[in-house]
């Protein structure tokens, strides 16, 4: 409904609050960034990748032939803390949660939407690409990250595409 004023044609005070809620509520409905991401344990990336010298691909044992890299579960984790490593609280509260048979479940910290077609395989198996192109300094990290350090967007696939010469073709990446 519009009201006429001083020879314009003005939104009457209903459809203008109107107008404002649906603007608010979409507003809302923006995600503001990535929520946090908590980890079973405050692993200790730096210890295992650069003090170690361990492959990622020991904890991530899908990294070069699958989909997803995998995330490390017990099993990984209790070859070398059945016995404590450090003496850190942590690395004795890891060695207590492995003796009792607690599952250690990490957590995604990368989602990428369901319609975008990536795989491991084929960037790091096939490409040779190394992690830190899409997971930053996560080599460098002494704890957990809440969240990526490296925003993964449709700009930054695209770019990396075109340094490598790769295609830039929709049906490349996209189901």
């Amino acid at each position: 409904m519009t009201v006429k004023q001083a020879g314009a044609t003005v939104p009457s005070r209903a459809l203008q609050v109107a107008f404002l809620a649906v603007a608010a509520a979409a507003l809302l409905a923006i995600p503001r960034g990535t929520p946090p991401v908590a980890q079973p344990v405050a692993f200790n990336h730096r210890k295992h990748t650069k003090d170690l010298k361990l492959d990622c691909q020991f904890c991530h044992q899908y990294v070069t032939a699958g989909a997803h890299a995998g995330l490390p579960d017990a099993k990984v984790c209790v070859m070398c803390h059945q016995v404590r490593q450090g003496q850190s609280a942590e690395a004795a509260r890891i060695t207590e949660l492995l003796a009792r048979g607690d599952s250690l479940h990490f957590n995604k910290l990368f989602r990428l939407p369901s319609h975008v077609n990536f795989t491991h395989r084929r960037h790091v198996g096939i490409a040779k690409l190394a992690c830190e192109g899409c997971h930053g300094a996560i080599a460098d990290a002494q704890r957990p990250p809440e969240r990526p350090l490296v925003t993964i967007r449709m700009a930054f696939c695209l770019d990396c595409h075109r340094a490598q010469r790769q295609s830039v073709d929709c049906v490349a990446c996209h189901r």
